[in-house]
């Protein structure tokens, strides 16, 4: 357990930057990054700056392993001072290399270690990836602002480079994933950033996106 200001436990295993930082083009919106106790060591999911402020808590709870990029945008924010590789799906690796460093790439599904596992789902953009980690506790989806909770309610982000198609086959994917707790890059300011959610609760959430994404819903709340 880390105790560093700057990083805070949200569950057994699992810890967020602090404080969040606001969504430069979104009011109330804000940012965090995630640090898991995983298998293979530390592993932060999504960028943010955040991280460099709390790598010294990082590194109390070891030799930080991977930096796991959800889409190009992160890059937004550049590369962390703190020593950790990046990793992004190889179809949002030039877009992302324009603003931050690259150090490897994921082309499909596949396990890093028994406990965490990549989920390609190339529908927000192009190499979108989403990450499931089961922390022996809850099993957590990363989905990046793919989908993120606006007041209660899942939501999809759909823009212009966005793939329709690809969120109503993502909506299926996570039908059939096992989690528990939805977690995703952005959370209204004040609200929790994890949604957690029985199966009864998960279905209706991505029944509810199905219709409104098959009505034909657009924008940052579809």
């Amino acid at each position: 357990m880390t105790s560093h200001p700057s990083l805070e436990q949200l569950a057994a295993g699992l810890h967020a930057t602090t404080p969040p930082v606001p969504l430069p083009f979104m009011a109330d919106v804000e940012l965090r990054a995630f640090v898991l106790e995983a298998e293979q060591g530390p592993v932060i999911v999504y960028n943010h700056p955040g991280i460099d402020a709390a790598a010294d808590g990082i590194r109390e709870l070891g030799t930080p392993q991977r930096l796991l990029i959800n889409h190009w945008h992160e890059g937004m924010h550049g590369t962390p001072a703190l020593d950790v590789p990046a990793f992004v799906h190889e179809r949002d690796r030039r877009p992302t290399e324009r603003s931050m460093r690259v150090d490897g790439v994921f082309s499909g599904r596949e396990r890093l270690g028994d406990d965490l596992e990549v989920i390609p789902s190339l529908a927000h953009t192009a190499g979108t990836a989403f990450y499931l980690w089961d922390s022996g506790e809850h099993r957590y989806l990363f989905p990046g602002d793919s989908f993120w909770v606006q007041d209660g309610v899942w939501r999809a982000v759909l823009l212009g480079e966005s793939d329709r198609a690809a969120f109503l086959d993502t909506v299926e994917l996570m039908r059939d994933l096992d989690f528990d707790a939805l977690v995703p890059w952005p959370a209204q300011t004040g609200r929790p950033a994890i949604d957690f959610v029985t199966p009864e609760q998960k279905e209706q959430q991505l029944a509810a996106l199905r219709e409104r994404l098959l009505a034909g819903a657009s924008g940052p709340t579809a």
